[in-house]
């Protein structure tokens, strides 16, 4: 019997060294890896029993790994280990896929236990292949059910066809409704050049393929040729459609193409097309519907903006991306000015209506890429990526000035007056965590309440 292979992803040199150590004492072949890039560099060449990789790890993460593995060959098993277990982890690794998981710092025994009893029952698995035929496609389709972003199960599941169905090369087209403007959103094996290429040609020549596809259909050399004329540098022998339905409706398709040396696609090929086909569609509107449940418990009810559940997220997000790239990013914290009077004099619903004209105002003054949040009552939050204090001070006074010179409720005879405070913080120079970035902003803002209200005030160092 063949020796088992692990490979064993690790940035930490010590755990992979030990690892390595104990794992070769008990007769198994293995492989060292510093990243998950260089994993998955190894992976196919080395076609391990199994990858043993830590959780945290920079650039790509063991989770992110283990995604990538499974949609590769469901049939390496994964375990992950970590230094910060929980429930939530390990739950969260079981879903995606992982065979395990260890708890750092373990011990030999039970690492070696670990890995037997993996490699083990993966032998079990592996004596009927009828049966590793069935699990592979069940692991991939479990693979998929985790995914939270629509456009990751896209991702994994062109690559996982491409797998299965020993395909050469791919693409998704995924558009909605509209078939003729539909954007290439993932190619595998492809440049750019060559899958807009394809691309170009599906509308041009071949959109009759996609209208109307209901079911996994193949296209032959002659037609193909045809198809894709000079547009593109590919001799494929066959192309395989997988349609992304909708209702019964196509909204997009997997583009699978085989090459002269591999001829074409049998029909086993076919068949695990359509049982992953059927997976990923159930898996990218789950992802879908997910997103969209999201978005609706972010968005605040009256003005539409963002609320204050989604603010820390955004502030994780912003400062994560920040110390990744060194570049600063600004919060504004504004209140508006005596807004209580404006409720006593006039009625709460005037009072909202004077909010949603606050919102527009706040949407129509800042980037695309700004995040304009309802934090509660009068109160609202602007996360500035990649500005400094100095663009963030010039951007709150184009906020102050526009809430200044407009007329509230002008279209109902109304003319109300409005005007705000705005504190300025900038991470990192004001702050060094999401608590501290709020409560500066928070305290430069209360100084202009309390001295003139109508200002706007940037934080202090700490």
């Amino acid at each position: 019997m063949q020796t088992p292979t692990v490979l064993v992803v690790d940035d930490d040199a010590f755990f992979r060294t030990f690892c390595s150590d104990v794992l070769r004492q008990e007769g198994y072949g293995v492989e060292l890896a510093a990243s998950g890039a260089e994993a998955l560099e190894r992976i196919e060449a080395l076609q391990p029993a199994l990858v043993l990789a830590d959780i945290y790890m920079p650039e790509m993460s063991g989770l992110e790994l283990l995604e990538s593995v499974k949609a590769r060959n469901p049939s390496v098993d994964v375990v992950i280990m970590t230094g910060y277990a929980s429930i939530e982890t390990a739950i969260q690794a079981l879903k995606r896929g992982a065979a395990d998981y260890l708890r750092k710092p373990f011990a030999a025994e039970e690492l070696a236990a670990v890995v037997e009893a993996t490699v083990a029952q993966r032998r079990l698995y592996e004596e009927n292949a009828r049966l590793r035929f069935q699990l592979e496609l069940y692991e991939l389709g479990r693979s998929f059910s985790s995914v939270e972003d629509p456009e990751r199960v896209l991702a994994l599941g062109l690559e996982a066809l491409g797998h299965v169905t020993r395909a050469q090369a791919g693409l998704c087209l995924y558009t909605g409704d509209d078939l003729a403007f539909m954007p290439v959103l993932k190619p595998w094996r492809l440049d750019a050049h060559q899958a807009q290429a394809v691309r170009d040609a599906m509308v041009t020549r071949g959109l009759r393929y996609l209208r109307g596809l209901e079911r996994v259909r193949t296209v032959g050399r002659a037609r193909l040729l045809r198809i894709l004329g000079e547009g593109t540098d590919l001799d494929p022998a066959e192309m395989l459609l997988v349609p992304m339905l909708h209702r019964g409706t196509a909204e997009g398709a997997f583009i699978l193409l085989r090459d002269q040396a591999s001829g074409r696609f049998e029909p086993a090929d076919v068949e695990k097309a359509v049982f992953l086909g059927r997976q990923i569609e159930l898996s990218f509107e789950g992802a879908q519907n997910l997103q969209e449940a999201r978005q609706l418990a972010f968005i605040d009810a009256l003005t539409d903006l963002y609320n204050a559940r989604y603010m820390e997220e955004a502030l994780d997000r912003a400062i994560a991306e920040s110390d990744r790239g060194g570049q600063p990013f600004s919060v504004l914290f504004m209140d508006l000015d005596r807004f209580k009077e404006i409720n006593d004099r006039h009625g709460h619903l005037t009072g909202g209506k004077a909010l949603i004209e606050v919102s527009r105002l706040l949407a129509g003054n800042v980037r695309e890429n700004d995040v304009v949040i309802r934090y509660g009552g009068d109160e609202f939050v602007v996360i500035l990526p990649g500005s400094g204090s100095e663009e963030a001070r010039e951007v709150a006074e184009r906020i102050r000035l526009a809430i200044r010179q407009h007329r509230f409720l002008g279209r109902e005879g109304r003319h109300i007056r409005l005007t705000a405070s705005i504190g300025v913080a900038t991470y990192p120079t004001s702050a060094s965590s999401r608590e501290e970035l709020i409560d500066q902003a928070d305290r430069a803002m209360y100084r202009g309440k309390e001295t003139t209200r109508d200002a706007v005030y940037l934080a202090t160092s700490p």
